[in-house]
């Protein structure tokens, strides 16, 4: 009898080891087969390199039409009154009084904006186009014109007309 109990003994050495052994394997082996059958495993592969290209399908700016010397001489037709400026959570926002001393309307305006610090260098300049008509030989009040974020030392704003579109 003393040998039946030796297999037995043997038979339990052998098999707790095992049983620890599988369950420790097989959770792994269910979690990586649903991260499978789930198609999670986007991680591994490598990341596509994104390439963009840019196609001009047409000019619709009419000021490309015209010679630099007309164009600069509607530029200097077209004139910022006021600039009223306030951050708010760190995004400017304008109120622009613009006129238009030229005889056309003018559809589209380009406008940079550089942003100041208290030694008068420039922090940040930005080019935003605004798509408001200005009629001819008027003024025109556009108020609440976001450039996007500034930084907290800016204390100052100058403003020109860079580009117009009859």
């Amino acid at each position: 009898m003393a040998g039946r109990r030796g297999k037995k003994a043997k038979f339990k050495k052998i098999l707790i080891p095992l049983l620890k052994w599988i369950s420790a394997i097989v959770p792994v082996c269910a979690f990586i087969y649903i991260l499978y059958y789930y198609k999670q495993f986007d991680f591994l592969k490598p990341k596509a390199v994104v390439q963009s290209q840019t196609k001009i399908i047409g000019e619709a700016d009419s000021s490309t039409s015209f010679v630099s010397s007309e164009k600069e001489a509607l530029l200097k037709k077209v004139k910022v009154l006021e600039n009223e400026w306030h951050s708010v959570g760190g995004i400017a926002i304008h109120s622009l009084v613009i006129e238009n001393s030229s005889d056309k309307l003018i559809k589209n305006l380009e406008v940079e904006f550089k942003y100041l610090s208290d030694t008068q260098s420039i922090l940040t300049s930005k080019i935003i186009t605004l798509k408001t008509p200005l009629p001819a030989k008027k003024s025109t009040k556009i108020s609440g014109v976001s450039v996007g974020y500034v930084n907290n030392a800016v204390v100052g704003c100058d403003i020109k007309v860079v580009n117009a579109t009859l």
